[in-house]
């Protein structure tokens, strides 16, 4: 389901629509509260019938949001040590990732010692 999340924003993004609904999975709230912190979308709104509206980012006519590339699939998936993510960490834009204390950013997951899945980075 995380990816149809990251396609229906990355498509939504490339034909500069204003806002993109997906319906509502249990996890995708965690991961749009982490873009939304990161200043890559506006926000969100859940609606009655069990649909997310998210409204797209943009600056100057072009997307906050350049890159939104799912990196753990489940056939091969991506894990990192605590000392691997604080290495990568600088390199990638955001990290999302899945730990045991559940989804959040690269930084967040620093901070409290976690290491974990790799599941999505964004630029």
């Amino acid at each position: 389901m995380l990816a149809k999340i990251i396609n229906k924003l990355r498509n939504g993004y490339m034909v500069y629509h204003f806002n993109v609904s997906f319906k509502e999975v249990g996890f995708c709230t965690k991961i749009l509260d982490i873009l939304w912190k990161e200043n890559l979308i506006c926000g969100y709104q859940k609606t009655n019938s069990g649909f997310i509206r998210v409204l797209l980012r943009y600056h100057d006519g072009s997307p906050i949001c350049t890159r939104l590339i799912i990196l753990s699939r489940p056939r091969d998936r991506l894990y990192l040590s605590l000392k691997d993510l604080y290495r990568v960490s600088n390199d990638f834009g955001i990290l999302i990732v899945s730990t045991s204390k559940g989804i959040m950013s690269s930084k967040k997951a620093i901070r409290t010692g976690q290491g974990g899945e790799i599941l999505a980075y964004a630029t």
